[in-house]
């Protein structure tokens, strides 16, 4: 905790896997379990994700790395010991596809913006999705994948605004200034407008897309509350 940052844990994410489970009648441990196993792949993944900047101490990103790899060893030692194996050659397809996802993104001079922004989608929901399809719970997919993506945008946006560094926003930077060497935070005023901007565009496309996949869905009190929180909060 000297060196490294908390990870972040993402509520709807899990609101999102309990609500899957939740046609099952599994006794609350199993659960509790299941749900505790997606989270720590996740969050090995977005932890690994944090050693890029070579600008850090050599030992932050080095416990950075070992970080992720004690998730990554928490998950499958929780998975082992309910002995659901299927489960975990679906979730291992799941970060097979979240790495090629990463890959796509790190190179986005081969693809458009619009491309950009549907793989980061993917990118934060793809774990979620083969758990959701394992449990047979597929009608919140699309549902779940665009809850994923809102709150990625926003937290992006937040960080952007706050003066952190936002690897969304120097993606944006990179398709909308593509002549222009500065950070995000170089930028005049008037260019980061542009890029906030942008970013609220898709913000709202994603609540549009929120609410019509809401409709198709048959949802418990707690989760539609939720929901319509996201979709009413200033953005």
């Amino acid at each position: 905790m000297q060196y490294i940052d908390k990870p972040y844990i993402d509520e709807d994410r899990i609101m999102i896997l309990i609500e899957s489970l939740s046609a099952l009648n599994l006794p609350a441990a199993s659960i509790e379990r299941y749900v505790t196993t997606a989270m720590l792949i996740q969050i090995a993944l977005d932890t690994h994700d944090k050693v890029n900047n070579a600008n850090e101490p050599l030992k932050k990103q080095q416990l950075t790395v070992l970080a992720g790899d004690y998730y990554s060893g928490l998950y499958y030692k929780l998975l082992a010991e309910v002995e659901n194996v299927p489960l975990i050659s679906s979730l291992a397809s799941g970060i097979k596809l979240v790495n090629e996802y990463k890959i796509i993104l790190y190179r986005i001079e081969d693809i458009n913006l619009k491309d950009y922004i549907h793989t980061l989608k993917k990118t934060e929901s793809t774990i979620v999705s083969k758990f959701i399809h394992f449990f047979g719970f597929n009608h919140l997919s699309l549902l779940s994948e665009e809850i994923l993506l809102l709150n990625k945008l926003l937290r992006e946006k937040e960080k952007a605004l706050e003066g952190g560094s936002s690897y969304f926003f120097e993606a944006l930077k990179k398709f909308i200034f593509p002549t222009n060497q500065d950070s995000f935070h170089q930028l005049s005023n008037e260019n980061k407008n542009v890029l906030i901007q942008t970013c609220q565009k898709y913000i709202k496309q994603t609540k549009d897309a929120i609410l019509n996949a809401k409709e198709q869905v048959k949802l418990n009190e707690l989760m539609d509350q939720r929901i319509n929180i996201l979709l009413n909060q200033e953005s």
